[in-house]
């Protein structure tokens, strides 16, 4: 696998999608280029839409971003994707990690992402999450709206301006997440079930990004997790236009 390699969709598909989206805008086709790690930066040239990652919080919420880890690279079976294997260390485990197999399969206008997650040994979690990091600069006074297994969704403002205090924008249910619908930047994330969803603003800590999480373990008193302990995430992540996934 030492050379680099470019998956693409089918060309005939490309274009009809393009020729589909071409009365409302000019699309221009969007790169999904991973990190070695398996954190993946979606980009529409040089603008950053979004970055996908693993990550985790540590005992007294210490944070781990998955290009934290080291992880083997291999092309999927089927040449439509790529799989990462490897390991994220989480601090103030005593040299615990959580292990983690990634799976990312090509659409045709975004990403299907899966992870299989063991714990190296006993220890203490605050956090273990797949985020979605949305820049300030693409996505201030843009909409959010939560698809909920009940109810009527609902819709929440990304403020262009910092609220002072208010880190926690949206926070409960939900089975589907839209962003900026109708836009250029619209991202669609959809899980394969109903599963907690919380919606922050970073910038109280100096981060100018919006964050879309979606926790397995969020716990203020932490969680006892063990080697005998796994998770499963799974989502697929949709876009505008057209997205070409490279290799790290």
């Amino acid at each position: 696998m030492s050379r680099l390699r470019t998956f693409t969709v089918a060309a005939s598909l490309a274009a009809c999608l393009i020729l589909a989206a071409s009365a409302t805008w000019a699309q221009e086709a969007l790169t999904a280029k991973p990190h070695a790690s398996g954190a993946i930066h979606v980009t529409r040239g040089d603008v950053e839409l979004a970055m996908i990652e693993l990550n985790a919080h540590g005992p007294a919420w210490q944070h781990v971003s998955q290009e934290i880890g080291t992880a083997d690279f291999s092309v999927l079976p089927d040449q439509n994707g790529a799989r990462f294997v490897g390991t994220l260390p989480v601090p103030g485990a005593e040299g615990g990690a959580i292990e983690y197999t990634q799976s990312v399969t090509q659409l045709s206008q975004g990403l299907r992402i899966e992870y299989d997650l063991a714990m190296s040994q006993t220890m203490r979690l605050n956090g273990l999450q797949v985020s979605i990091n949305l820049p300030v600069g693409q996505y201030g006074g843009k909409e959010v709206m939560v698809s909920q297994p009940h109810g009527d969704p609902k819709i929440a403002g990304l403020p262009a301006e910092m609220i002072e205090g208010k880190t926690q924008i949206w926070s409960g249910q939900g089975a589907k997440v839209e962003v900026g619908q109708g836009t250029e930047d619209a991202i669609t994330i959809q899980l394969r079930a109903a599963a907690d969803v919380i919606v922050q603003d970073l910038r109280q800590w100096e981060h100018q990004i919006f964050e879309i999480r979606f926790p397995a373990i969020m716990e203020d008193q932490g969680r006892e997790v063990s080697a005998e302990d796994r998770f499963h995430l799974d989502l697929t992540v949709t876009f505008a236009a057209p997205v070409t996934l490279e290799a790290p």
